[in-house]
């Protein structure tokens, strides 16, 4: 029975039990409710008394009379959170130092003490004159106002104040999703009370703006979009120097005209504990700033209401973050991915490499390697992809390392198709608002079962995407995936069969494709080739065919040694010559040889004296002879038979012959005794062989070895028929896979629109569809957070998959412990531990991906939710930061990690090449270039500029013109993004494009299109950013300017800025793997004028080392550039042994198209995966040529080596054909032939 089932049999035993419990006097039965609706109970599984009133036949009299008994059944059959783990001292302290983190409770928060505007993110619009017609827009007297013009020299500073504001909310849109324009009115002035001595000066309600240039003027206007809020930031900080713990309130303001706002925001205020005095006068009054020094001396607990109005950016969610822990710390338990990544936190050195990734056999050992029946897909995967997916459905935690372009949108979606597929909700989580858009799209048509929210402000976006659900039929869904995984897998099988009985050692200890590169291949069918093999078969003991090549390799070796086999050659023929020689004691003196010949010389002349004699003397002498010959063996011989004492009394002349050779048989003695059997069997050989084929002892050694291989070869050959037909058949196993996998990927396309366009009846088959249907169509919107907590139980049913921001998680989904199966969280490397927290609690399993290499938070960043300093000394902003540990860096110390090495994003290897090697270690798997482009992939261009005031205006106006002639020359609408080491020369270029389009119609229109412009969702327009901001974004070209350069008076002042750091270097990495076609380098300096060598930092160094790079790129000087790369990674010994060295069989190839006219070039790459020959035609490589045993010798994984890595070049527009090492030496014309017919299909293709 299923849980289902199960379920609704258990609610009807209630209702039945209700029954007959409420039954009145007469015995008459309330109904209480349907067998239907406790049909769609057991469907649906209430977990709140409010989810009942989603089904259809129940009501609030249900609820309230008998709700509490069925929700009491439904929890239990509810599905469990993830395994709790109790929270005990140690996981509670640690909560709260991360719960302090969250709010800088600090004269740094705008939101708590703003002593002046900033030029970058407020503004006083009384400077303008304008104060009270602000007042106006906020209370509906006015529609816009225009707050300043450029072309009034009054409003000239002003306007280029607003228009940095205008930048900076921008900005933080694209990057983040979050639209923090408001205007603040009224203020607060004064001390909170508590332990601290804290003074604030905060806007007491935000009323959401825009702020739009028009021409010449810039206009501000209401946005309704938003709704406008009190500052829960100010409450919240009360509180905490109060040390006060209470929920925080409802902040958003329903409505508001000007007679009752006043008293409705004191009361708001007030009912929190903060009384507010005001002014008599409610006149706007213009910002007046102070110095901290100068702020007045305010008595704890005085606040008095100040009527300032500013328009700027104010961000706050800290509060939502914050109200998640106070309910962590509240309860009882947390879930143990969440326990497992902050117990024992220690101060772990989150810069270094380890724990290192899985390695291949670290996956296989733990079961993790893919298998087709366990993978679910919409897009091309490769085996690093495929690991992953398999992983997490082995592990609750995952990190995924990302380096720049390995395609971790891929794996997302991957991970989001797999779990839907298996019934699964999806919670994605990152704070870079271009993180959520690419994977919204990677989606493809499916995006549009996703909710995406990246700011709750923006109710638009939410209430579209929902209408859009509804109005969605649902599709028949009766997809299986069984057979078609199955097949992909038999085919694998396949491959994985060929590996192992070709390309793995076996019992002979050596790889069948291994001796055929050794050349030892005979073609039997050739009849002289036939003789030979038959000669030596005939003669080689049959002992020496069974042994393992590793001893037949030392036989071959020791029998090379002329002076041993001459040694065995003597010891035979003094055996030969005298057998019983091997009878003599070896110990025997110079001396005792002298008495022994002696003897046997008396015991000659006795027998010659008996052989005088007549008969029957013979016969009485006789016995004396065999005596004294007895003697003599005793004497001079050891373990002797009768055979040996009849040999020395029948010819005693032959012994005194030979005792001369003794001292050189003991010797050869000696030397063959200490051979084993197996070594004695092989020397016998060789001289006898030597004899019959006339040969020399070196040649019959070499012939021997030749033949015991070969011999190997012939019976691999006739057992395994069907591998070499598998050989045959690869390209066509690779094309059936090839065409499965295609298909697969429309079936689970097919599957997951079916569950999800089903899924969303729960919604739209709801008891309160209508009410959900009237709100969405509403013209005045709820907030998301008031709609989600009403109809949360139809939405977290009915939409699977949620795309969303730590800040949105934390303000509109419920803080339910496991309510998401899979969490997975994108550009972790710079999200900060805490922010991360409430989204962890809220998953079953979690998948943290990111890469450690790349940039982190910084206690200056955009990390932490309430800083947004305006800091004019840059230098001194970096003095006072540091670096902070990311949730990737702890969670790379806690959970397993699976490196993504396959690298999508450059077209050219020069561009992705020096991040590999410097970063890591040349691990990425980067295609060779398929063709060189006419200019090179990295141009260095040199302007004469000067560092002033931190910027350096040669360089921007060199950056324009680029960007000018960008827009002219650029053939297929490349995308263009521009990086400085900085913000005041980000913010130099923003104003030198901003100059220009003034003067030049045509930039200032391509300028305005390229900054809008996106693609399937994504953000693909032209961006200007500093080093710190850019990590996520990827274009087709990147200007960079380095702005470095001489002062006024000539010097270079050594200052680093952020690269100085400790991980400094990790800017560096960001900022030169954007670009996926051209980077651009503007800069004044050479790189020998940086002088790093007495820097503590890497950061400098590497930078040095890039320039250097980038020059000898710019150059054309391939040689110095590998000649760079390569000093990052230590010298290796290559292993040059004949056992699977490639250079035969690359040779052979090579040679045999070389001499058919083609040209061929060898080890093709520098990106650390090179392709062993490439034919060129063109200035262009038209066929790569990969040999067989160099690929097996790279992974043991049957999907990357023989699947994923020829798609991968082939996705690059390689074309790859293998050669085959057995098919090379038993029929290499034929094999010749396959490569030119490859060769000629690849000149036809496009």
């Amino acid at each position: 029975m299923s849980l289902e089932n199960e379920l609704f049999h258990e609610l009807l035993l209630k209702r039945d039990d209700l029954r007959k419990k409420n039954a009145n006097a007469s015995g008459r039965e309330p109904p209480i409710c349907s067998d239907a609706a406790l049909q769609e109970m057991a469907q649906r599984v209430p977990t709140k008394l409010e989810d009942f009133k989603a089904i259809e036949g129940i009501g609030d009299r249900f609820v309230e009379q008998y709700g509490p008994a069925f929700l009491a059944i439904t929890k239990k059959y509810a599905v469990t959170a993830a395994k709790g783990s109790a929270i005990d001292r140690r996981l509670a302290q640690t909560l709260r130092e991360l719960q302090k983190k969250l709010v800088n409770i600090s004269k740094a928060n705008r939101l708590l003490f703003q002593p002046k505007t900033s030029k970058k993110y407020s503004f006083d619009p009384c400077v303008t004159g304008k104060g009270t017609e602000a007042l106006g827009l906020i209370f509906g007297s006015k529609r816009v106002v225009n707050l300043c013009d450029s072309k009034s020299k009054e409003d000239a500073k002003a306007f280029k104040r607003v228009n940095e504001i205008i930048r900076e909310v921008s900005r933080d849109q694209r990057e983040k999703g979050a639209f923090d324009l408001y205007l603040a009115y009224p203020f607060v002035e004064g001390r909170l009370v508590g332990d601290d001595d804290f003074p604030i000066r905060a806007p007491l309600a935000l009323f959401p703006v825009t702020l739009e240039k028009e021409g010449t003027a810039i206009k501000l206007r209401m946005d309704d979009s938003r709704d406008a809020v009190f500052n829960n930031t100010l409450l919240l900080a009360a509180m905490k120097i109060g040390g006060r713990n209470r929920p925080l309130p409802d902040n958003v303001i329903e409505t508001y005209d000007e007679k009752n706002f006043i008293n409705d925001l004191k009361q708001f205020y007030e009912s929190e504990g903060m009384h507010l005095e005001f002014p008599s006068k409610k006149s706007v009054t213009e910002f007046v700033e102070y110095k901290v020094a100068e702020f007045p001396d305010y008595a704890p607990g005085d606040l008095h209401v100040v009527h300032n109005i500013v328009v700027g950016k104010y961000p706050s969610y800290s509060s939502f973050i914050q109200r998640d822990f106070d309910t962590l710390l509240s309860g009882k338990e947390i879930n143990n991915s969440l326990a497992d990544l902050i117990k024992d936190l220690n101060n772990e050195d989150f810069y270094s490499d380890y724990p290192m990734p899985l390695s291949d056999e670290d996956m296989k050992s733990q079961g993790v390697m893919a298998s087709e029946k366990d993978l679910y897909y919409i897009n091309s995967l490769n085996s690093a992809q495929e690991n992953i997916l398999t992983a997490i459905q082995k592990k609750d935690e995952l990190v995924v390392q990302g380096p720049p372009g390995t395609g971790k949108s891929q794996v997302i979606t991957g991970l989001i198709s797999a779990a839907v597929a298996t019934g699964k909700t999806v919670l994605m989580v990152s704070e870079k608002k271009t993180a959520l858009d690419v994977v919204y799209s990677r989606m493809g048509t499916l995006s549009k079962f996703c909710m995406q929210i990246d700011d709750t402000a923006d109710k638009d976006s939410f209430y579209k995407q929902l209408s859009t659900m509804l109005s969605i039929q649902p599709v028949a869904n009766s997809v299986s995936l069984d057979a078609i995984s199955a097949e992909i897998d038999r085919d694998i099988g396949k491959l994985t069969h060929i590996a192992s009985e070709v390309y793995d050692e076996g019992d002979f200890g050596v790889p069948a494709c291994s001796l055929y590169a050794m050349d030892r291949w005979l073609d039997l069918s050739d009849k002289v080739q036939y003789e030979t093999y038959k000669r030596y078969k005939d003669n080689v003991a049959a002992s020496l065919t069974r042994t393992d090549f590793s001893t037949v390799k030392d036989l071959h070796m020791k029998f090379a040694n002329p002076s041993l086999i001459n040694n065995i050659r003597d010891y035979e023929n003094v055996l030969d010559k005298s057998p019983w020689m091997a009878f003599m004691k070896s110990d025997l003196s110079s001396y005792e040889l002298s008495e022994m010949k002696a003897d046997l010389e008396r015991l000659d002349a006795e027998v010659r004296d008996l052989n005088s004699k007549g008969f029957i003397s013979r016969l009485f002498s006789k016995g004396k002879v065999t005596r004294d010959a007895t003697d003599l063996a005793n004497k001079y011989f050891t373990n002797f038979s009768n055979k040996t004492i009849e040999e020395i009394k029948n010819d005693p002349v032959s012994l005194i012959d030979t005792v001369d050779d003794y001292d050189v048989f003991c010797a050869r003695s000696t030397v063959y005794r200490s051979l084993t059997d197996l070594e004695k069997e092989y020397g016998r050989s060789v001289l006898d062989l030597s004899k019959v084929t006339k040969s020399s002892d070196a040649t019959t050694n070499d012939e021997i070895y030749r033949f015991i291989l070969n011999d190997h070869l012939q019976r691999f050959d006739a057992s395994h028929k069907d591998i070499l037909q598998e050989l045959h058949d690869f390209d066509s196993i690779i094309s059936n896979i090839d065409r499965n996998m295609e298909q697969k990927r429309a079936m689970t396309r097919r599957l997951m629109e079916g569950i999800l366009s089903n899924d969303l009846r729960y919604i739209t088959e709801s008891k309160r569809r209508g009410d959900i249907a009237r709100i969405v169509e509403n013209k005045r919107k709820w907030s998301l957070n008031k709609f989600i907590n009403r109809y949360g139980f139809e939405l977290f049913k009915g939409i699977r998959v949620w795309l969303l921001t730590p800040e949105v998680v934390s303000d509109i989904i419920p803080m339910e412990m496991g309510l998401f199966d899979l969490l997975i969280f994108d550009e972790a490397s710079q999200m900060y531990v805490e922010k991360g927290i409430p989204s962890i609690y809220r998953a079953k399993k979690v998948v943290i991906a990111g890469d450690h290499k790349q940039l982190r938070p910084s206690s200056l960043g955009t990390g932490r939710v309430t800083y947004d300093e305006d800091e004019d000394d840059e230098e001194e902003m970096m003095n006072g930061a540091l670096e902070e540990e990311s949730l990737l860096d702890l969670a790379r110390a806690r959970y397993d990690s699976i490196l993504l090495n396959f690298h999508y994003r450059s077209r050219y290897e020069e561009l992705i090449a020096f991040s590999n090697y410097a970063f890591y270690g040349g691990k990425l798997y980067v295609s060779p270039n398929i063709v060189q482009p006419e200019r090179p992939p990295i141009e260095v261009i040199k302007v004469d500029g000067t560092w002033v005031d931190r910027h350096n205006e040669a360089e921007a106006d060199k950056v324009v013109e680029l960007l000018r002639e960008f827009f002219l020359t650029r053939q297929n609408r490349e995308t263009v993004g521009i990086i400085t080491f900085n913000v005041s020369q980000r913010d130099l270029v923003y104003d030198r494009i901003e100059e220009y389009a003034a003067t030049d119609p045509a930039f200032a229109t391509a300028v305005s299109e390229e900054m809008k412009r996106f693609d399937n969702g994504e953000d693909v327009g032209l961006f200007v950013k500093n080093i710190e901001s850019v990590q996520g974004d990827e274009r087709d070209v990147i200007i960079f300017s380095v702005a470095y350069a001489k002062n006024e008076d000539g010097k270079l002042m050594q200052r680093f800025g952020w690269l100085n750091m400790r991980g400094g270097e990790n800017r560096l990495n960001v900022a030169i793997s954007r670009a996926k076609k051209k980077i651009f380098i503007v800069d004044s300096i050479e790189p020998e004028d940086l002088q790093v060598d007495g820097l503590k930092s890497d950061g400098p160094r590497i930078l040095k080392k890039y320039l250097q790079y980038a020059k000898s790129v710019s150059d054309g000087n391939i040689p110095l550039a590998h000649s760079i790369l390569q000093s990052f990674i230590p010298s290796r010994d290559e292993y040059a042994d004949e056992i699977g060295s490639e250079t035969p069989v690359m040779n052979r190839v090579y040679t045999a198209l070389v001499r058919k006219g083609y040209t061929v070039e060898k080890n093709i790459g520098i990106g650390g995966y090179t392709i062993d020959l490439a034919v060129k035609q063109d200035n262009r490589f038209i066929l790569g040529i990969e040999c067989d045993s160099h690929i097996y010798s790279l992974s043991k994984d049957t999907r990357e080596r023989d699947y994923h890595r020829q798609k991968y070049l082939e996705s690059r527009g390689w074309h790859i054909h293998r050669v085959w090492t057995p098919g090379m030496y038993k029929n290499p014309e034929a094999e010749i032939s396959k490569i030119v017919t490859a060769i000629e299909h690849a000149e036809l293709a496009p």
